[in-house]
C-alpha cells in the first residue's frame, strides 16, 4: 500500500460513498427485476424499483447513523467508566490526545478471548470495544499498542467503511 495517511482517508471516504451507491443500485435493480418478472409489465418494474430504492436509501442512512449501535449490541458490549476501568480509560484518553482525535466511547465485552475493535462513522462518533480477556492478558504497554491500533482505524476512517460493509452487506 502506498500513499499518505491523507490519501488513505480520502480513499476510505470515497469507498464508503461507492459502497452505499452500489447497494442502492443493486437493490433498485432487484426491485425492477422482481416487478417486471412477476407481472411482465415494465411499469410494475419501475414501481418496484422505486420501492426498493427508497428502502435501500433508508437502510443506508440507518446503517450510517446507527450501525455502530448494532455492532456494539450484537457484541453485548457495555459502556465502561473510569471508576470501573481507570487504566483502560487513561490509556484511551492519552492515545486519543496523541492522535489528535476526540475521545471515543469505550465499551467492555465480557469474553475471555483477547479482542478489540473500533466502530463508528467518523472520529467524532467513534467507539472502541475491548474484551475482559484482553484486559486480563495484557500489561499497560501492550494495551497501548492495541488501543493505538484501534485508534488508527478511527483516525483513518476505516471504521466507516467497515461499518457500512458489515451492515449493508449483511442486509
Amino acid at each position: 500500500m502506498s500513499g499518505t495517511f491523507y490519501s488513505q482517508i480520502a480513499a476510505n471516504r470515497r469507498n464508503s460513498f461507492f459502497l452505499v451507491f452500489i447497494v442502492i443500485a443493486l437493490l433498485a435493480a432487484l426491485g425492477f427485476a422482481i416487478g417486471y418478472g412477476t407481472t411482465g409489465e415494465p411499469v410494475a418494474g419501475i414501481g418496484w424499483l422505486g420501492i426498493f430504492g427508497v428502502v435501500a436509501i433508508i437502510s443506508s442512512l440507518a446503517s450510517y447513523y446507527t450501525g455502530d449501535k448494532v455492532v456494539l449490541g450484537a457484541s453485548k458490549a457495555r459502556p465502561v467508566t473510569a471508576a470501573e476501568q481507570p487504566q483502560l480509560i487513561n490509556v484511551v484518553t492519552e492515545l486519543a490526545l496523541a492522535a489528535a482525535i476526540p475521545m471515543p466511547a469505550v465499551y467492555l465485552i465480557d469474553d475471555t478471548a483477547p479482542n478489540a475493535f473500533a466502530t463508528g462513522r467518523d472520529p467524532k462518533h467513534a467507539s472502541i470495544a475491548i474484551t475482559t480477556g484482553l484486559l486480563e492478558k495484557l500489561d499497560r504497554e501492550e494495551l497501548q499498542g492495541v488501543i493505538g491500533h484501534e485508534l488508527s482505524h478511527v483516525r483513518n476512517y476505516d471504521i466507516r467503511y467497515s461499518l457500512l460493509v458489515g451492515v449493508l452487506v449483511g442486509m
